[in-house]
């Protein structure tokens, strides 16, 4: 390998990270891993273009599709009228073009003078990455975690949509094992050139891989290293930056995240509201899913508790805590120690709901006054009267002392 004519490469487009391609079963393709460097693993993003020069002339090398297993990278190499075509490697690339610009037999190994490792570059790569890709080795086997799944800020348990690949022999050809969990399915589906050649499903890991054949010497727990140290770890770090970057306010357009709910649910109902936080959420949901953005308090938390349900104080704080979180405005136009009804609305911009309560009640077509005990003994007595001065049969009763 020759490498005295060539400058370090310069980052010309940055290229998108692709989630089927990243964090899906080749994702150990698309990323360059190393234990020297804590900046790694750095994403090979695709429609990654890099200028380099090799003897002084410029020549660009991009990531794209393989053209005959789409689910890994291919390369380009372009310069001086010159292309590789796709092909599997950047160092394939490059040489292939260096040698028929110059005419030599010098190779070139890619990746290293693509200038990957250049702080400004890794920035630029990594920015909008939130999780990593890492790997486990265990067994004499290299297990590559692609995703972790659903990550819940109130727990740490490995959850839907985790996934882990493998590269072994199937059939005699190399293929990569790509592990899934499902709820509460567990699967592997086998790939030979971005090609599904076999589907396995079944109630647990080590279920499913002895469906395989494969690997009959080492567990499937193993295989899937939901459990290991490192997958925890890597679990716990990710749980707590959720934890961290969760919001503590949202608005209409996040009801239908349960995280965020949920996040918030455990912030402001939890202590203080009974029900559970499938309710709580349906409340919001049934709310979303109305024509209208105004509610009423007591009538709508109140389809989630039986008829006898007496709210305390402390509890209705806690709504409206909860209300105000979720991005929502009182608009009753009286004070609560004098009101019987209590108005919501869900609006970006509460005015015109405002508006149209406080004319309902100007225009009397709300009764949100609270009678007091004696006015509601005297309100009756005074419509019993009405009705007949004689009494409700007629007739005068009197009582002797």
């Amino acid at each position: 390998m020759i490498n005295t004519h060539i400058t370090p490469g310069k980052l010309v487009a940055t290229g998108a990270i692709v989630s089927e391609l990243h964090y899906g079963p080749y994702s150990r393709d698309w990323w360059i891993f190393s234990d020297e460097n804590a900046f790694y693993p750095i994403p090979l993003r695709l429609g990654l273009e890099i200028m380099l020069q090799l003897n002084r002339q410029p020549f660009i090398i991009r990531i794209v599709r393989h053209v005959h297993s789409p689910l890994q990278p291919g390369y380009i190499c372009e310069g001086k009228g010159q292309s590789s075509g796709v092909v599997e490697s950047a160092s394939k690339a490059i040489t292939s073009v260096y040698q028929s610009v110059f005419g030599t037999k010098t190779k070139y190994a890619g990746l290293s003078y693509l200038g990957l490792e250049q702080l400004d570059t890794v920035q630029k790569l990594l920015e909008g990455i939130i999780f990593r890709p890492f790997i486990i080795e265990t067994e004499n086997i290299s297990i590559f975690v692609g995703c972790l799944g659903k990550i819940r800020s109130n727990t740490k348990v490995i959850g839907h949509n985790y996934s882990a690949s493998l590269f072994y022999k199937y059939k005699g050809k190399q293929s990569v094992f790509f592990q899934c969990v499902d709820q509460n399915s567990f699967s592997i589906t086998i790939y030979q050139n971005s090609q599904i050649i076999a589907v396995y499903k079944d109630i647990s890991p080590n279920a499913v891989w002895r469906k395989t054949g494969i690997l009959k010497s080492i567990s499937g727990d193993t295989l899937f290293a939901m459990n290991h140290t490192i997958t925890l770890q890597k679990l716990g770090q990710a749980v707590l930056l959720l934890q961290v970057s969760m919001p503590n306010e949202c608005t209409l357009a996040d009801w239908h995240d349960k995280t965020i709910m949920e996040h918030l649910f455990k912030f402001h109902l939890k202590k203080v509201a009974s029900g559970s936080v499938e309710e709580w959420h349906q409340v919001f949901q049934n709310w979303a899913q109305q024509k209208s953005n105004i509610i009423e308090l007591f009538t709508h938390i109140g389809k989630i508790y039986n008829s006898s349900h007496e709210f305390h104080e402390r509890e209705l704080r806690g709504w409206r805590a909860m209300f105000r979180a979720a991005g929502c405005t009182n608009i009753t136009p009286r004070e609560k120690e004098i009101s019987n009804v209590e108005f919501w609305t869900n609006a970006t911009n509460p005015e015109k709901d405002r508006e149209t309560i406080a004319n309902l009640y100007v225009g009397g077509f709300l009764n949100i006054t609270i009678p007091s005990p004696a006015d509601v003994f005297w309100n009756c007595f005074r419509d019993s009267y009405n009705v007949n001065p004689n009494g409700t049969d007629g007739k005068i009763h009197c009582r002797n002392p």
